[in-house]
């Protein structure tokens, strides 16, 4: 069933819980994972795994600044879409932070006053009134 369920676009969140850029993260859980919401400072949505992929840290105690979520275990930070943009500790020029992405990350969208996510592959998305394209 959870499959099935995972094929449509569900509701996670009042839009209200998410009121603006840079605001605290938000825990969700949805089919039995453990997801954390945010807006950027650009306004865009994030939903992604709750732990950081470094060392698991909780990702809802994750301080959201500039376009991102910064972990408060050693300061890897997330954008909206899970890929890791900044590693403190590394060396200028250092090209392993393109290879960091959070364990998942799911395309949410602001529609008619909730959060609405999609948690199956994007090739099946359904094509909807609230699908973005």
């Amino acid at each position: 069933m959870n499959d099935l369920f995972r094929r449509f676009w569900l509701p996670v969140l009042l839009a209200e819980e998410l009121p603006t850029p840079d605001s605290p993260p938000v825990r969700v859980g949805v089919l039995g994972e453990d997801l954390v919401a945010f807006r950027d400072t650009t306004g865009r949505i994030g939903l992604l795994d709750k732990r950081c992929p470094h060392r698991h840290a909780s990702l809802y105690w994750a301080r959201n600044e500039e376009d991102g979520l910064r972990c408060v275990y050693h300061g890897w930070k997330f954008d909206v879409t899970g890929q890791c943009v900044d590693i403190p500790s590394a060396i200028d020029g250092e090209t392993f932070k393109e290879k960091i992405h959070t364990f998942a990350a799911y395309p949410p969208i602001d529609k008619g006053g909730l959060i609405w996510a999609y948690l199956s592959p994007p090739q099946l998305k359904p094509q909807t009134a609230i699908s973005t394209g």
